[in-house]
């Protein structure tokens, strides 16, 4: 039931990519790294997802911009830069400071590593300092086109509302997804990108929009809630 109900999210995220893309997705193809609101490169997609904890994504986007226009997405360029240099251009994101050396040492290991391939390994992505398990997967799917699940709190949110079972962590949404779907690049990749909207754009932690909801005819909460 739970993988017939996935692939029916997939057609359904599929019919509705105009919705994804107010939200910042970008439906692709399936090695494009345009999927992150048109970012140009595996490094882009990176340097975002250190940036974009606890930090909103259009500030994000405009400051990952600037640094390509200054060629600071290249991680040589990147790891020679002066931490005050960095800061000046990512002053404005919360945990700036952090984040500049964070992404240093990021740059120093893929140097050191020869190249950002790699850099794909999530034993290792799970042991550089900022990267957690939602970051780390998002890495692996968006910039290196691997099939791994990225866990978040909307899938958790989501999936529990839609399929009418208590998620309560969000390791258990990655298995879920894994254990139900094809190890498919472009179907993990559009499944996270349509449940992040529908988390983003209708399902709320409070007060969800579930008339306007694009999963309201496949969700249970909807249908235990709307009478």
């Amino acid at each position: 039931m739970i993988r017939k109900i996935l692939e029916t999210l997939l057609e359904i995220f599929e019919n509705n990519r105009s919705i994804l893309k107010e939200k910042g997705w970008i439906v692709s193809s399936e090695t494009s790294y345009e999927w992150w609101d048109g970012l140009k490169s595996a490094e882009e997609i990176i340097i975002s997802a250190i940036l974009v904890q606890m930090s909103r994504w259009e500030i994000v986007k405009s400051k990952v911009e600037e640094m390509r226009s200054k060629g600071l997405t290249d991680f040589y360029k990147l790891y020679n830069t002066t931490e005050q240099e960095l800061y000046d251009v990512l002053k404005g994101i919360n945990f700036y400071k952090t984040k500049v050396k964070r992404l240093i040492n990021l740059s120093k290991i893929i140097i050191n590593l020869g190249s950002v391939e790699k850099f794909y390994d999530r034993n290792l992505l799970l042991s550089i300092d900022g990267i957690g398990e939602e970051t780390a997967d998002s890495i692996l799917l968006f910039a290196g086109h691997k099939p791994n699940f990225p866990p978040s709190e909307y899938g958790k949110r989501v999936l529990s509302r839609v399929l009418g079972i208590n998620i309560k962590k969000k390791n258990e949404v990655k298995r879920l997804v894994e254990e139900n779907l094809e190890r498919n690049v472009y179907e993990y990749k559009l499944l996270h990108a349509g449940i992040v909207t529908v988390g983003r754009a209708f399902c709320f932690i409070e007060n969800p929009k579930c008339e306007d909801c694009i999963l309201k005819k496949v969700c249970k909460y909807y249908r235990e809630n709307s009478s």
